[in-house]
């Protein structure tokens, strides 16, 4: 069923991962769309598969910490689509880095991309949205590390964390203009991206012990949330975090009595 036909989106790292299933499902909902990423080239592969499934595409290469960078993006979309109707903010960087031990420009990479790169993405479309007074969507994709803390990931934790704050505000301050704006909350999940490094066999059995459904995610999971809030059948969802975790986030196995 083509829920998304006739609209346009933008996908932020969109070039592998998450982003990629993201705009393949898109695209199999019916959903024009723009892949953009700082990796350019990798963005206009996945751009050809969208239109191998029938739909217009467009790539563009862009560092979502750029504020004249994200804003020649909205205006490529625009011109290559005529609108946006749905923005999904997935670029993002993670890292390991202890307190004591963490650089600065460590710090500043992760809140720059994750977190000013979700306000700059996020204010570029809004604007076209309540201009055009036809409303949309936003979905920020978080992780269950912005409400599960863990040693190390003081930066990434903080940045996903943020990000639900920013998710809750912008609901608020949109939703009169007809905008919902949601986050989608992966868990560990298996991407198979060639560009990021997968956690160790260790780090992936301790985790998939604490989820209740006993695996890690697959991109397609996360992909499917997305399109579900992109659809009509979420039109009066807004504010709202969903956690693609397979229950990982309701408690800890670990813990009984």
């Amino acid at each position: 069923m083509m829920r998304l036909e006739g609209k346009t989106a933008i996908v932020t790292g969109g070039a592998h991962g998450l982003g990629r299933a993201i705009a393949l499902r898109l695209a199999d909902d019916g959903a024009d769309v723009m892949v953009a990423d700082v990796l350019g080239p990798d963005a206009e592969v996945v751009a050809e598969s969208v239109r191998a499934k029938g739909r217009h595409a467009a790539s563009f290469e862009v560092d979502v910490s750029d504020s004249a960078a994200v804003g020649a993006m909205v205006m490529a979309a625009v011109e290559a689509f005529g609108h946006v109707d749905l923005l999904v903010n997935n670029a993002g960087v993670s890292g390991e880095a202890g307190l004591l031990e963490m650089e600065e420009a460590h710090w500043d990479r992760i809140m720059g991309v994750n977190l000013k790169g979700n306000f700059l993405c996020s204010q570029a479309v809004a604007r076209e949205m309540v201009a055009r007074g036809e409303g949309g969507r936003i979905v920020n994709i978080t992780s269950t590390a912005g409400a599960n803390a863990r040693p190390g990931a003081s930066a990434y934790a903080s940045s996903k964390a943020g990000i639900i704050q920013f998710t809750r505000v912008l609901a608020l301050e949109l939703g009169r203009h007809g905008i919902t704006v949601n986050a989608v909350g992966p868990g560990m999940t298996l991407t198979g991206s060639e560009v990021k490094r997968p956690p160790t066999e260790e780090y992936q059995a301790a985790f998939v012990g604490q989820v209740p459904m006993g695996r890690a995610g697959t991109p397609s999971d996360v992909a499917a949330a997305v399109a579900f809030l992109a659809s009509p059948d979420a039109a009066y969802i807004n504010g709202q975090v969903i956690f693609v975790d397979g229950g990982y986030s309701a408690g800890k196995l670990s813990v009984s009595g």
